[in-house]
């Protein structure tokens, strides 16, 4: 059964204010609606319309829910489990909160970040629905880096945000506005880096890459997602994210590797139709060519990250002591740690660590790590005014403050398996989308470098709730879909 056009003006109406949405990582409204004055998306208020418009009527429709859905059905099943079982093991108490309060609202965390992953890989199977989407990111984006650009302006001078300003953010946010970095609509700065790095940048860098454009209007090589790209980077720098630079620059790593093996392939059928060499010599050339290019790379990637962080170094007074080995060899590495202010969350990772040495099956179920704090943190931790303040002084349960150490306290080897395979379904879906011309291949190329970017990021947001790396995978498993779909209604 075909769409009326009011129902597909309707669906169009809902991924407009989807997209749209998404720079949005706390508004007040959803926050008053949840009580979660920090995870709250604005997306989260699209979603039911996105569902009834969209999602449902695809679905009775006769579409499909991709393969790539298996594994993370299979990970929110154990998920479950170890929520229930959580109940028979000695969780010891905190501030009287109650075990399925937390157990509750992690369980509904991911339900809603798996929604966001499910409603977008239904209906992203056609290339037009790629490019109106991409289009709105791209719009949403730009006024993600406008405000960003405003907040630096006045911070410098005069120095002081004005009433306008400040009325914009707390109708759109809960969280004021930094005094020395920026943070667009986000709650925080690395909230602001986490999202670049899940969504923008991985789409404007894999378009720039491609030449793909979700947007009519081009001048020659010059497309609007290759001005955001620059926009988007200084973006990232100006946020002062360190976790967040480090995953732009793998980013960038993977484009030279992928660009490095597309180049040892053209070199070597240069060889073989340029050269008469057989046997072992050209064994011995095309290995050589290989190993140059990757001794290459590898030189190449270390400068890259060390350029990193020596302008850090100099920017942000954290990193000041970034290259004082003399104090690692001293002391220890949590010491060293301390000095460039991220002790914290090497102590909260340290202390999840121990939680799944502890129940390393199905963990303690999601949401009941911090309980264990009191218990797995290091000797070295409470001399840390955050850790006894956490601890002793506000009513909530501690967290781990990294999603790979969340998945493996909290749910085990089971659910760390299931994730871990759920993400390799989207790499492999990205990777075979990747040879496909036009938007479809540039939004393979962007789950993988959004899958990258997680490697770091992973480190720094622990939350299921945002929804940005949901939707790149949503995109990717959608897409491929796309070559089945051509020339079907949905």
């Amino acid at each position: 059964m075909r769409k009326t056009a009011w129902q597909a003006r309707l669906e169009q109406a809902a991924w407009f204010l989807f997209a749209v949405s998404l720079p949005l990582t706390s508004f007040p409204l959803v926050q008053r609606l949840t009580g979660s004055s920090m995870v709250a998306p604005a997306a989260l208020l699209v979603l039911p319309l996105v569902l009834a418009f969209s999602t449902l009527p695809s679905l009775l429709r006769g579409g499909k829910l991709p393969l790539q859905s298996l594994p993370l059905l299979a990970f929110i099943s154990v998920a479950i489990v170890a929520a229930a079982t959580a109940f028979f093991l000695p969780i010891p108490p905190h501030r009287q909160i109650p075990l399925w309060k937390t157990e509750l609202e992690a369980l509904v965390t991911l339900a809603l970040g798996a929604a966001f992953f499910f409603v977008v890989a239904v209906w992203a199977n056609r290339e037009e629905r790629l490019s109106f989407f991409f289009r709105w990111v791209n719009w949403s984006g730009a006024a993600v880096l406008v405000w960003g650009v405003l907040q630096k302006i006045f911070h410098v001078y005069p120095a002081i945000y004005p009433d306008w300003m400040v009325s914009i953010q707390s109708l759109l946010v809960t969280h004021e506005m930094y005094p020395a970095r920026i943070t667009g609509f986000a709650y925080e700065p690395s909230w602001l880096a986490h999202q670049l790095n899940m969504l923008y940048l991985p789409w404007w860098l894999a378009a720039s890459v491609t030449g793909v454009t979700a947007h009519r209007l081009r001048l020659g090589p010059l497309t609007l997602e290759r001005i955001l790209l620059v926009g988007g980077a200084m973006a990232l720098w100006l946020s002062v994210s360190r976790i967040g630079l480090l995953g732009f620059l793998l980013m960038l790593a993977l484009l030279l590797l992928l660009g490095v093996l597309w180049l040892i392939g053209w070199l070597e059928r240069r060889l073989l139709a340029r050269t008469h060499w057989t046997g072992r010599t050209l064994t011995l050339v095309r290995w050589g060519v290989r190993a140059g290019l990757a001794l290459g790379l590898i030189v190449l990637a270390l400068g890259m990250f060390l350029a990193a962080g020596l302008a850090l170094s100099r920017f942000d007074p954290r990193m000041a002591n970034l290259f004082d080995l003399k104090t690692l060899r001293e002391y220890d590495f949590v010491y060293y740690a301390n000095q460039l202010v991220f002790a914290e969350r090497i102590i909260f990772w340290q202390a999840g660590w121990n939680v799944f040495n502890r129940f390393p099956l199905l963990g303690v179920g999601p949401g009941n790590a911090g309980f264990f704090f009191s218990q797995t943190l290091s000797a070295f931790s409470w001399h840390l005014t955050e850790v006894r303040t956490l601890l002793y002084h506000l009513d909530v349960v501690p967290n781990i403050k990294s999603l790979w150490v969340r998945v493996l306290a909290e749910t085990g080897l089971a659910g760390f398996a299931c994730f871990s395979v759920f993400l390799y379904e989207i790499w492999r879906s990205g990777s075979a989308l990747r040879k496909m011309k036009g938007i479809a291949g540039a939004a393979g190329l962007t789950s993988m470098l959004a899958i990258t970017a997680l490697i770091t990021e992973g480190f720094s947001v622990d939350t299921f709730g945002l929804p940005y790396y949901w939707v790149v995978f949503g995109l990717a498993a959608g897409a491929t879909l796309i070559t089945a779909s051509k020339g079907k209604s949905s």
